[in-house]
């Protein structure tokens, strides 16, 4: 038989669905934990991946070694260099298959230095810029807003 070939959450998800689905582990009314595939080289039957550690597991053993016995022989986990490669391309290659500017403006090493980003707003500064602490209406700090008297306090003594 061909096995397809399933990404590891797929498999995950899998694996999953059929052991909820199984008699035993209905009439308990147990959720177990599936944990993710892990890849291996391929074993004697083809399978290239294993499953370990499964939570909440205890008597329900026979289960899901008769479950992971079905699902080793219908699927393989995908192939994970394809996955990293597509994730991760290399450095100065362009995901969408251009060149690539970025690696040669990068240079840590000297070279080209990267070009100064816009100011879409140029020179427009807020009007307190010289104290960030200013109020709005107060004109860069020029004139000094006069000191506020605190309330008088209702319990102390007079």
């Amino acid at each position: 038989m061909i096995r397809r070939t399933m990404n590891a959450s797929r498999l995950q998800q899998e694996v999953s669905r059929r052991l909820q689905r199984m008699q035993e582990v209905v009439d308990d009314g147990v959720r177990i934990g599936v944990p993710r595939p892990q890849f291996q080289a391929p074993d004697a039957g083809g399978c290239n991946w294993t499953m370990k550690h499964f939570g909440n597991a205890a008597g329900f053993e026979a289960v899901i070694a008769d479950v992971l016995e079905r699902v080793r022989a219908e699927y393989n986990l995908a192939d994970d260099v394809d996955v990293q490669e597509a994730a991760a391309p290399q450095s100065g290659a362009d995901p969408f298959g251009g060149e690539s500017k970025r690696a040669e403006r990068a240079n840590p090493f000297g070279g080209t230095k990267p070009p100064e980003r816009a100011n879409p707003f140029r020179e427009a500064r807020s009007t307190n810029a010289g104290d960030p602490f200013a109020s709005p209406h107060q004109p860069d700090g020029d004139a000094v807003a006069p000191q506020k008297k605190p309330p008088r306090d209702p319990f102390a003594a007079d």
